[in-house]
């Protein structure tokens, strides 16, 4: 039997490599001589940049950028082998999960931290960006001027 488990993460409990482990564990007492094939997925949001780095045989860069609210924080994004193609997601820098409820404003957030992600992925040479901009706590889009 040739089992193939390709879940998303189960936010708040469990990444996506973790939940694939889980349920291959849980298929092999069902069914030990079952040959799994697991394949960590994401929506564009927390766990696509690492998603995507792990199955081109990457590595992963981390950095200090700003939070959606300016504060310093470690982010990281991953480069193909060759260092052509980066995989950044919002949600690194600019994601929801960085801020605690009463946090959550988009009139005071900003995807500058996701910027500065991008900036270092261009300083290293790279000519494609896949970016995922699941998760995001800004609405940045939205352009209003004049300010009011």
């Amino acid at each position: 039997m040739n089992i193939v488990i390709a879940p998303d993460k189960f936010r708040g409990s469990l990444e996506s490599d973790e939940v694939c482990e889980a349920m291959a564990a849980g298929v092999l007492l069902a069914f030990p001589e079952a040959q799994i094939t697991m394949v960590p997925l994401a929506d564009g949001g927390e766990g696509t940049a690492k998603a995507l780095t792990r199955h081109a045989g990457g590595e992963f860069i981390s950095l200090m950028v700003q939070d959606p609210l300016g504060r310093p924080i470690q982010a990281s994004y991953g480069l193909t082998p060759d260092h052509k193609t980066a995989f950044i997601e919002m949600a690194a820098a600019s994601g929801l999960a960085l801020l605690s409820e009463d946090e959550r404003n988009p009139d005071e957030t900003t995807s500058f931290g996701t910027g500065e992600l991008i900036n270092d992925a261009l300083a290293r040479g790279v000519d494609h960006i896949i970016l995922g901009i699941g998760g995001s706590a800004t609405t940045d889009g939205e352009w209003v001027w004049p300010p009011p």
